[in-house]
């Protein structure tokens, strides 16, 4: 009985190690993934923002008629 109950606590601690690795893999996993969703949601947000606002709608920086937003043109 005595060596069932030592055979029994390896498993045990090797069950809460594996476990324990899993859990961390995935703790880590999740926040690289916010991290990479904040920094890629900045970059979107940053690049729908025309460049006026930006630019405090500075007098000196007139749009041409086909000009739009960030300097693009409505040509193909």
């Amino acid at each position: 009985m005595l060596h069932e109950g030592g055979a029994n606590k390896s498993l045990s601690e090797a069950a809460m190690l594996i476990g324990g690795a899993v859990c961390f893999t995935l703790g880590v996993m999740t926040v690289v993934s916010a991290v990479r969703s904040i920094l890629w949601h900045r970059r979107m947000l940053r690049h729908s923002i025309p460049m006026d606002y930006l630019d405090g709608a500075a007098p000196e920086h007139k749009h041409s008629p086909g000009e739009v937003a960030n300097g693009h043109t409505l040509d193909a």
